[in-house]
């Protein structure tokens, strides 16, 4: 199979960060690299995968006017990237496209993550000119598997392809930059659909299609999604490859994380990944984690109550961090593919370095 994953997806980028890497193993307290955000709880889709329906539903947004001071904040202190994505659907917050805006101009590269029911060309203009890439959650090739899958209603595949359509136009004519995806999560409910779904968004024009293993949240509430065997991964692995190459769009299968998937084993013993993240939750609690969202551990507090300086170089962190390096049960606590998955395989060959390492 060629390897169309140029972002990387199913690895990691620590690598290009090896600042902040040395700074970590000196001891020091670092600014995460990369914050998720989550403007608001609300979501008008009930996807059966969700891993974050246990926060979801309690109408929280995030106060604009303190989050705007926030996001100065985290630029200044050395926050690299974000990604508006999280508990709910980002776009039902009015001012989602004002955060993106100002998280451009502090600095920092922002990302969208997006059923695609909400925005209408105005907020898409906004948001293309500062978006590094946007990714559309779609995980269907039709109407019958969107609703079953997603649970939007019976026109939210009609709007999803729609808004996807109105991107890629607004794209072209404005000459944004911004990579426009579309990820997709295979279960047993959708398996049957994925050729469609390819060629579907291949006619649009997006810039790729991420597949990739559905991975079970310790706290979600819903139980109705059905991961694939590794045979079906298998046989839908096959179909990327044959397409691949008759494709203008990549095609990115997330095979490592298929493979962990299958194994059902996690490759460290310790989470060190923690302190190049964080999650801001739509009522405004900082956490070091988002599996341990509701966990007074690893809350760090609240952005109404203290600025980004507070939060991030405080002794909350620092106990927050010590806890995942040295106190938390891997094996009983984390979600098997957890997006720090690799970084935390890196971190762990680190520190466990092999015999003669000098001898490169």
């Amino acid at each position: 199979m060629a390897n169309q994953d140029v972002f990387l997806q199913d690895d990691h980028k620590l690598y290009w960060h090896l600042d902040r890497v040395l700074a970590d193993q000196r001891g020091e307290l670092i600014a995460p690299i990369y914050v998720e955000i989550s403007p608001t709880d609300r979501c008008n889709h009930q996807c059966i995968f969700c891993g974050l329906d246990f926060v979801r539903g309690g109408g929280h947004v995030l106060p604009t006017d303190t989050f705007l001071t926030r996001i100065e904040e985290m630029g200044r202190l050395g926050v690299r990237s974000v990604n508006f994505s999280g508990e709910g659907e980002p776009l039902l917050h009015p001012d989602t496209p004002t955060f993106i805006a100002a998280c451009a101009r502090a600095g920092m590269d922002v990302a969208l993550a997006t059923n695609g029911s909400r925005g209408d060309a105005a907020a898409w203009e906004t948001m293309l000119r500062h978006l590094t890439w946007v990714r559309f959650s779609v995980d269907a090739g039709s109407p019958e598997v969107h609703a079953r899958v997603h649970r939007g209603g019976p026109d939210g595949f009609a709007r999803a392809v729609e808004t996807i359509r109105q991107a890629v136009s607004l794209k072209q004519s404005l000459g944004s930059s911004t990579t426009i995806g579309v990820q997709y999560v295979l279960l047993e409910q959708n398996l049957d659909d994925v050729e469609r779904a390819i060629r579907l968004f291949q006619d649009i024009g997006c810039d790729y299609c991420s597949l990739k293993p559905f991975s079970v949240h310790p706290q979600m509430h819903g139980d109705s999604a059905r991961p694939v065997t590794a045979e079906e991964a298998a046989t839908v692995a096959a179909l990327v490859d044959s397409l691949q190459s008759r494709s203008p769009m990549r095609l990115v299968f997330r095979q490592t994380a298929f493979r962990a998937a299958a194994s059902r084993r996690k490759a460290y013993t310790a989470c060190r990944a923690l302190p190049y993240w964080a999650h801001l939750q739509a009522n405004g609690d900082l956490y070091v984690c988002p599996t341990f969202l509701g966990d007074p551990r690893f809350r760090l507090g609240n952005i109404a109550e203290a600025t980004m300086d507070d939060l991030l170089f405080g002794p909350r962190r620092r106990e927050a961090l010590r806890l995942g390096r040295e106190e938390l049960d891997i094996g009983k606590a984390c979600r098997l593919n957890c997006r720090m998955a690799r970084i935390n395989e890196f971190l762990e060959l680190l520190a466990n370095p092999p015999q003669h390492i000098n001898f490169i």
